[in-house]
């Protein structure tokens, strides 16, 4: 099995983390990705135990508490800034924090020889035979794999390839999203938030070194159009009269580096792989933002799949097992984060107050061992 090559498509965290477990284990992995330079589009991301875990089996844990932010508790509030709920993470064997998304990448590529990604490969597509997938790639070049990894994304090729073209699922929201440094007193100490107003939210992530990423939601159409006047007027006009520091944060953004992406996923797949191809993280299991999973279940995926190449007898097995092992925790996280986005967007007047009242009644212990569900999550 160590003598056997294994073609990643995709140069993302999930792609790149992958080849990182990989490499590691002994495996000749080569990652393929269609842009001519490696950068991760974000800007933030937490990183919760689960992630974090997997980043200390792979030696980086170390590197990446060095760029990041801590998270000790998360706070949900309202539009005027009352504080309706203070979860406290728990005490686990590794740390959550929040990191900039470029950061962590750079970290995965400090562990992954140079020769081992391959950019400006466009794949158009694959063809398998007993015991050999050929990746096909725009301008003629062919590569040859023992397996193949689909690492590319929510509109992942290879995922095409492997059961026919699909639309990801809008969910009837769209979330901007910016970075900023900022000063300031208005935010509690390694304490991250979200504010649910009506129909729109608004989450700060402290990214370490007094950088933050925000994040806003608002629900409109799947074919939104940015305002005349541009996007950080028209969050500060969506917005307006929310609590500090949000038209602070929304301000000290480069109109040029906030995102805009519709809220979208897929539903679950009955399998993910086919013969000598499997898929992996968004390309498997897209989700809605709403439990910030989505790079630590990429993660999660490309340790388990690098142990599962570890110890079975071949590849076929190899991706079968990952595959079993992956999908029911994978396809649980996409069914709750749809349901946290479908409540945090409520925007009829008496299910948000009721939302109110019921946040500020539950006991946030209850939350915090509900969470212990998902961050204690051993690969």
């Amino acid at each position: 099995m160590r003598a056997k090559s294994i073609g990643i498509v995709g140069g993302g965290i999930g792609g790149i983390a992958t080849a990182v477990a990989l490499h590691q284990a002994g495996f000749n992995a080569v990652v393929y990705e269609k842009a001519e330079r490696l950068r991760e589009v974000g800007v933030g991301m937490m990183l919760w135990p689960n992630a974090t875990r997997v980043l200390r089996e792979l030696g980086l844990l170390e590197k990446v508490l060095a760029c990041s932010g801590p998270n000790t508790h998360f706070l949900v509030r309202s539009s005027s800034g009352k504080v309706l709920m203070n979860i406290a993470l728990g005490q686990f064997d590794v740390p959550a924090v929040c990191a900039r998304r470029a950061d962590l990448l750079a970290v995965l590529l400090t562990a992954l020889p140079r020769e081992h990604i391959c950019l400006g490969h466009d794949l158009q597509y694959l063809k398998q035979s007993r015991n050999k997938v050929r990746l096909h790639f725009s301008g003629g070049l062919v590569s040859e794999h023992d397996a193949v990894v689909g690492a590319d994304g929510i509109r992942s090729r290879v995922r095409s390839e492997l059961f026919g073209d699909s639309d990801p699922i809008y969910r009837g929201y769209t979330v901007w999203r910016g970075a900023a440094r900022y000063d300031g007193n208005a935010l509690p100490p390694n304490s991250n938030s979200e504010t649910w107003g009506i129909g729109k939210r608004f989450g700060i992530l402290n990214t370490g070194h007094k950088r933050f990423t925000w994040y806003a939601t608002s629900n409109v159409p799947s074919n939104h159009l940015d305002a005349p006047c541009g996007r950080k007027r028209e969050l500060h006009d969506m917005f307006a009269g929310w609590h500090e520091p949000i038209a602070d944060l929304i301000d000290a953004s480069q109109e040029d580096e906030i995102l805009k992406n519709g809220a979208r996923d897929f539903a679950p797949l009955r399998r993910w792989g086919d013969g000598l191809v499997t898929l992996l993280g968004d390309a498997a299991h897209p989700c809605t933002p709403n439990l910030g999973q989505g790079g630590c279940m990429a993660l999660e995926d490309a340790l388990v799949l690098a142990k599962c190449f570890d110890r079975e007898a071949s590849l076929h097995d190899a991706l079968r097992s990952y595959e079993s092992l992956r999908f029911h925790r994978t396809r649980g996280i996409q069914h709750r984060s749809l349901l946290m986005g479908r409540i945090g967007q409520w925007q009829n007047p008496l299910l948000v107050t009721g939302r109110r009242v019921v946040t500020r009644l539950l006991s946030p212990k209850l939350i915090e061992r509900n969470l212990r569900r998902v961050y204690a999550y051993q690969t």
